[in-house]
């Protein structure tokens, strides 16, 4: 994750928007609740390989 996203300059504002769009498309396909959470956790996890590298 670092490697690619090494000087894109994403803010915080920008990963939230990705975070909200990836739980748009699991509601929208009708993903259990534990599952979108297991989903954004890992997503989250990786937030500091990706703001502001």
């Amino acid at each position: 994750m670092l490697a690619t996203h090494k000087g894109m300059n994403i803010d915080g504002d920008e990963f939230i928007a990705v975070l909200d769009d990836a739980l748009e498309a699991l509601e929208k396909n009708n993903i259990g609740q534990r599952e979108k959470e297991e989903v954004l956790y890992v997503l989250y996890s990786m937030k500091s390989e990706i703001v502001l590298v």
